[in-house]
């Protein structure tokens, strides 16, 4: 096959970057502008409704083994087609819940649904085409999931302005379907292999057999997995990182509202924090590939704990500010890192496996939600939760240190 001037890895990206960001619009972004409606509307407590995500988070996490063995046997596109139908009606579904229970099963569906078009799915498809330039392609590829915060919210936060709130969450159901079906029937195919190219798009020789392996394989088994202190350490520390991440993001314009600035400027301070994040996924998937990538993730969390430290005590729209840089740019390395971390300890070959289980870990993200809403009922502000995130931060930042790579004989 002769090869075009873009390689073709990169639609990939194209195609992951899109599905990334409609997925968390829905799934993790679009709290900001739905979660004090939904209270307003049905005299809902914030810890009510962040059960929902909280709920829905776990099962999404715990469904990843399932999609690590449907990515290895069917490839990416018919999950992405079929998840992204089951995401879109689950999410119409959420608006139009009149009870909790409603909400939680709604939202329970629609984080099962995403893993099929954000994280492990996506993931594996861009892991499957690059592995020399992994890392910025995973950059490119997860900057969507930040974008998505740029963007969904605000146009959400319209949408209220002038829809009810059901329609609301029809019409983004709707851009969902068309945006994301469409480009992955057009674009999306399984590995480099199936076109006669390898990763990168490399020749055999320039890449080297050892990262030409067919990724038909099941990859290492569980049962030795579990075995490497890698596998306990990556998990731990990304479970511990996503805490914040979740927590933070998910609730910053109510956080921004609390401390006195009016609706649309604490929506869109949050969104310019989301865009920070989005630039920040490419900047470090970049290092990645340039660095040993666990020094660049210690490097973002110490980014991370020192946004809260700004956050908790920030009042003004100066320190607001440096706070939105910093932390910014430091939790967008969680979400665009895991993926070049897992390929560099694991390799090409192992990735779905090993992603699907250690993704598990990310299952601690559930917590996030509930312990933002349980300080801000008692106490009635957000800072407990986010002392709270920076110990677990400091946690994850030596777990990430003193990870080891597995020897080439323990994962044959």
């Amino acid at each position: 096959m002769k090869q075009s001037r873009i390689f073709y890895g990169w639609w990939i990206v194209l195609v992951t970057f899109v599905a990334n960001f409609m997925s968390n619009g829905m799934s993790f972004y679009g709290w900001n502008a739905f979660l004090q409606p939904l209270c307003q509307e049905h005299d809902w407590s914030r810890t009510a409704v962040n059960i929902a995500p909280s709920l829905g988070s776990a099962i999404g996490i715990l469904s990843q083994p399932i999609f690590s063995r449907l990515v290895n046997r069917y490839g990416p596109k018919p999950l992405m087609i079929i998840c992204a139908l089951v995401s879109g009606a689950s999410f119409i579904l959420m608006g139009r819940s009149d009870t909790l229970w409603q909400l939680y099963l709604a939202t329970s569906v629609l984080f099962f649904s995403n893993v099929g078009i954000n994280g492990l799915v996506p993931n594996t498809a861009v892991s499957n085409w690059f592995v020399q330039k992994r890392g910025k392609a995973l950059g490119f590829s997860t900057s969507g999931i930040s974008l998505s915060g740029a963007v969904i919210p605000l146009f959400a936060f319209y949408l209220l302005e002038h829809f009810k709130l059901p329609n609301a969450f029809v019409i983004i159901a709707v851009i969902t379907w068309v945006s994301i079906i469409s480009i992955t029937a057009l674009l999306m195919r399984n590995k480099p292999e199936d076109l006669g190219l390898f990763p990168d798009g490399l020749d055999y020789e320039a890449l080297g057999p050892d990262h030409t392996a067919s990724t038909d394989s099941e990859g290492v088994p569980l049962k030795k997995l579990v075995r490497m202190q890698a596998f306990w350490n990556l998990g731990l520390a990304y479970g511990l990182m996503i805490i914040p991440v979740v927590g933070v993001m998910s609730q910053l314009k109510p956080r921004f509202m609390d401390i006195g600035f009016v609706g649309s400027k604490a929506m869109l301070m949050m969104a310019i924090t989301a865009l920070i994040g989005g630039g920040g996924k490419a900047f470090w998937g970049w290092l990645c590939d340039k660095f040993d990538p666990r020094r660049v993730v210690a490097v973002s969390i110490i980014c991370q704990i020192a946004g809260l430290l700004i956050l908790i005590y920030g009042k003004t729209l100066a320190s607001l500010s440096l706070f939105i840089v910093i932390y910014g740019l430091g939790m967008a390395a969680v979400m665009s890192t895991i993926a070049v971390v897992i390929g560099y300890f694991f390799g090409r070959e192992n990735f779905a496996r090993a992603y699907g289980y250690i993704a598990l870990f990310l299952t601690l993200q559930s917590p996030g939600y509930f312990m933002m809403g349980q300080s801000f009922d008692l106490f009635g502000s957000y800072n407990y939760a986010y002392l709270a995130f920076i110990v677990l931060l400091l946690a994850a930042l030596i777990l990430i240190l003193t990870a080891r790579r597995p020897r080439g004989e323990d994962l044959e």
